[in-house]
């Protein structure tokens, strides 16, 4: 389409290009290519066919429509396809653009600029029938058909869930998930009865290093006294004299030193030993409980020391050196044990034959330094860089990113971007999985005038109208953002590795993409210490405008059980069990109970089992019963008797408690009964939340 040449050309070079390529196409091709816009939205003269003889000219406007007409739809294609579509015969598709003709040799230039990527342009539509839509057996999506799949029924989830009857929406979820568990339990009996074994073999398994500072006395100190406590500041080793022996002992072992109050003749330091039998201490290091466990029974162990000087300086003088050797190890263990899954990064290639794709004034969480960290991200040829104001650099490869999300400011007071990394890096003093870049909209916080402003007041209006357009200005310039990095990451040929299980195979590698949470399927809950907004994404449960953040893998999740469901209440729990059975399960409290049915539809749709139930449990003492039951899939017991299997137990074990309540509540009422077990559910609430106060975490939460 270049001035100067025939508008029939256009149809001629399709003709011939189907013919070359697919000539088995060619009697579906249209005769028309579109049309030319001018005075009339059809121009008649204009019509871009093999016929047209008129000739293309500067600045003319055409719609360049190519299609194909009545194409047949296969036996095969049918049994693949969903919903009303097997019962289709023929089908048609139409790909459109608005061109506008340059001069010379220039190409013309295309108006609709939009993204051409299968996922900006393509959906699925579900239809009322489940069994219509339902994928035949032995069918997998990819994550593409997922991801759309996921996002039209986001919008449609509520509005379906309200127009349908209750009872026949949770029959049929009903249904589904029965149908669900018993999946799930034939493909858990199906895997290797060994590997309940080497979970517990792999633990034990682990390397035990032993303390070995001196290889024999005489690479003790030249300086060493005979008599006296001596601290060696550079091998960490306390020397306590014996019968007139030095007896060595690394500083790990000591419990505490302790200085009595000395009376009027001497003064004492009592030092106290970790030993065998002892509650464990949280100065305790890892190592060191594991070697007291490993020689605990055939080795002897001293408890308790006491030593008595009349020269207090002395004895004064090592209680502190000893304290100031505790410190110092606690410190070193504390570096070690924070960078110990730390992997060291490849280097940061720079780009430099092409525009660098840059956001300025830019906070970043978590914080280098400071109560806040500004500066400027830039994407590379094989990462990201952040440079903050101070001039601190934190790279971030994109082979190291598992999950990229971008979450617009709709009714948030930030637009941000969030990346959950593979392996944690170092920001600033502190390892962390979870990097975000924000830009906050409004203040968190604004002092309000003490004199009241009218609705009408003009300046009102234009505050209103300018935070609008900054919310859509700084939509669209991270949106954009967003894209550029996918370009530059695909164009680098990185991509993010995202699998269904634990091995990754070369068929489960998608580009980098960025995820946007449904905020139609958010619902609020309490996973940490205050009330957030959690919002699915299309593999991830998150929430990332409070901190800590809050981030689940749905890949990663066994099983999701509601805790508080009864008819009385307001609220309930969600409690996540994760399939590492060793990361004790994660909880989202007071959840309205409104939205149960909602969760528990997306948790359908999501292929995840559930149960529900009244009591709340000890989630610690579950785990480990799970862990220790090799049979815990199977339906009877080592004895042959029949027992509910897998996570059934907390369906039927709520349901029996449930029937024998109302048996007793049937035959022994009596008015007050309300009254006294309204109070005591109130007590228990009261508890459970003094409980969850004081084991509040703030540690971040991503699994």
């Amino acid at each position: 389409m270049l001035a100067g040449r025939c508008v029939g050309s256009v149809a001629e070079t399709a003709n011939r290009f189907i013919r070359q390529r697919c000539p088995h196409l060619l009697k579906f091709l249209p005769k028309n290519f579109g049309f030319g816009l001018g005075l009339d939205f059809r121009e008649s003269s204009l019509i871009m066919n093999a016929k047209n003889q008129r000739k293309f000219a500067q600045n003319m406007v055409f719609n360049l429509a190519i299609g194909f007409h009545d194409l047949e739809l296969t036996d095969m294609q049918k049994a693949d396809a969903q919903g009303s579509i097997r019962k289709l015969s023929k089908y048609s598709m139409l790909i459109a653009d608005t061109v506008l003709i340059q001069s010379g040799d220039e190409p013309p230039d295309i108006v609709t600029k939009h993204s051409v990527e299968w996922k900006d342009v393509s959906y699925f539509i579900n239809e009322k029938n489940d069994k219509d839509i339902m994928p035949p057996q032995g069918k997998h999506y990819t994550p593409e058909q997922v991801e759309s799949q996921s996002a039209i029924m986001s919008s449609r989830l509520r509005e379906r869930s309200k127009a349908c009857a209750p009872d026949r929406s949770s029959l049929a979820r009903n249904e589904k998930q029965a149908e669900l568990m018993q999946q799930k339990l034939s493909v858990k009996r199906s895997e290797k009865s060994s590997a309940w074994s080497q979970q517990g073999q792999l633990s034990s398994r682990a390397d035990i290093l032993e303390v070995d500072v001196y290889q024999s006395a005489g690479e003790y100190p030249r300086d060493l006294p005979s008599s006296e406590v001596y601290v060696d500041m550079q091998g960490q080793v306390l020397f306590a004299p014996i019968n007139g022996s030095q007896v060595p002992f690394h500083i790990s072992m000591i419990k505490n030193a302790v200085q009595p109050d000395p009376d009027r003749t001497a003064t004492y330091l009592r030092l106290n030993f970790f030993t065998p039998g002892q509650t464990a201490s949280k100065d305790i290091a890892p190592a060191t409980s594991k070697l007291i466990e490993q020689h605990g029974h055939n080795s002897m162990f001293i408890k308790e020391m006491l030593y008595r000087s009349r020269e207090s300086q002395r004895l004064t003088a090592a209680h502190r050196m000893i304290q100031e050797l505790r410190k110092r190890f606690r410190q070193h263990a504390a570096k070690a044990a924070e960078e110990a899954d730390l992997i060291p990064q490849e280097k940061l290639v720079k780009m430099r034959d092409q525009r660098i794709p840059r956001m300025a004034d830019l906070t970043m969480r978590p914080f280098i330094s400071g109560k806040k960290t500004t500066g400027t991200l830039e994407a590379h040829t094989n990462g990201l860089r952040f440079t903050s104001k101070k001039h601190e650099i934190v790279d971030i490869m994109y082979g190291n990113i598992k999950h990229s999300l971008f979450q617009p400011c709709e009714n948030e007071v930030m637009v941000l971007i969030h990346f959950y990394l593979k392996n944690p890096v170092l920001v600033g003093r502190k390892k962390s999985q979870n990097v975000q870049f924000l830009t906050e909209v409004v203040d968190a916080s604004v002092a309000l005038d003490s004199a009241r402003r009218s609705m009408y007041d003009p300046d009102e209006l234009d505050e209103e109208q300018r935070e609008r357009q900054l919310r859509k200005k700084l939509n669209e310039m991270f949106k954009e953002f967003c894209k550029k990095m996918e370009r530059v990451a695909k164009h680098h040929r990185f991509h993010l590795e995202y699998h269904e299980s634990t091995k990754i195979s070369s068929q489960n590698i998608s580009q980098i993409r960025f995820d946007i949470p449904y905020r139609d399927l958010g619902f609020h809950g309490v996973p940490n210490r205050e009330m957030v907004l959690i919002q699915p994404t299309v593999r991830c449960l998150v929430n990332l405008t409070e901190t800590p953040f809050f981030l689940v893998e749905l890949d990663r999740v066994e099983h999701i059980h509601f805790e508080r469901c009864t008819f009385r209440s307001k609220n309930f729990d969600m409690i996540i069990i994760l399939q590492n059975f060793d990361v004790l399960p994660l909880s989202i409290n007071a959840v309205p109970m409104n939205e149960l049915d909602a969760i528990q539809e997306w948790l359908t749709d999501c292929s995840i089992t559930y149960t529900a139930g009244q009591a709340s449990m000890s989630w610690k003492s579950v785990m480990n019963l799970v862990k220790g039951d090799p049979r815990f899939y199977e339906e009877t017991d080592e004895h042959g008797e029949s027992k509910p299997a897998g996570w059934q137990f907390l369906q039927a074990d709520d349901n029996h408690d449930g029937n024998e309540e109302e048996d007793d509540g049937d035959e022994d009422y009596s008015a007050g009964d309300d009254d006294d077990e309204d109070e005591d559910e109130e007590d228990e609430d009261e508890e459970e939340d003094d409980e969850e106060d004081v084991n509040g975490d703030d540690d971040e939460v991503g699994v």
